[in-house]
């Protein structure tokens, strides 16, 4: 059976921030425990399918024919049911109810500005895969808050991170402290990898698709790493088992 992947969730544990994989199926959805140590033999490959859409903060809908696309993870008629797209355009009228925050996180050797709910915090870092992170401004109305972020992005930040940028880990936030001190921001900057389970990522390889075997070690927002191969895990692309005789599903 074809699954495509939705995305790596996150949430709070007695050990820590734990992970698990959630994928689109024809039917519905599925979620896959990350757990450290789990083995895995999976293929993730060039293809997508849409992953569904959200029609309440929350929720999530499967697409009705889990179509093939082309590129991202959604088809034109998911992307337009989807209660955030227009958030994401920043179309007045799909303004969302409640209290967002701009922050800054630093990923390796870059730092990023973002925009996510008050209580999301720090939540919105790990699932970024973040190694420090500064709340630097709270309870602005959605639309607020964007313009707070595009304002912070015009002034030299970037709002997105590649995920090959996103290794090796940095045991320092000097580079958040910079770019904090040059906008003569405060805050209290979190150490945010060591709110989560697992490891620092480590792995001599990375690549977007092919094989992934052997126990897990680490995860890092999105990417999953069995100690050798770091893996990023794609919104919209194709999971199987693999086709070569012998390796199991996972």
């Amino acid at each position: 059976m074809l699954r495509s992947i939705v995305k790596v969730s996150w949430k709070k544990g007695d050990s820590g921030y734990e992970a698990d994989l959630l994928v689109a199926e024809p039917n519905g959805f599925e979620r896959i425990s990350l757990v450290p140590g789990r083995s895995f033999s999976l293929e993730i490959v060039n293809e997508r399918r849409c992953t569904g859409y959200a029609p309440e903060p929350g929720e999530r809908a499967v697409c009705p024919e889990f179509r093939k696309i082309k590129s991202g993870s959604q088809c034109s008629e998911c992307r337009g049911k989807d209660i955030y797209s227009g958030y994401v355009r920043g179309d007045k009228d799909t303004d969302l109810d409640g209290s967002f925050s701009v922050y800054m996180a630093q990923i390796s050797e870059m730092v990023k500005v973002g925009v996510t709910r008050d209580g999301k915090i720090p939540e919105r870092w790990v699932e970024q895969g973040a190694d420090f992170g500064v709340r630097v401004r709270r309870g602005l109305e959605s639309d607020e808050a964007l313009k707070a972020e595009s304002s912070i992005s015009s002034d030299g930040l970037t709002e997105r991170i590649r995920k090959e940028a996103k290794l090796p880990t940095k045991d320092e936030p000097d580079l958040l402290k910079k770019e904090m001190k040059q906008r003569d921001f405060g805050g209290e900057v979190q150490d945010v990898q060591g709110l989560t389970r697992y490891t620092n990522m480590s792995a001599s390889g990375f690549q977007r698709s092919g094989l992934f075997e052997g126990g897990l070690e680490s995860v890092r927002g999105q990417i999953i790493s069995n100690g050798r191969l770091a893996m990023p895990l794609t919104s919209g692309k194709v999971i199987k088992k693999p086709e070569q005789k012998g390796l199991n599903s996972f």
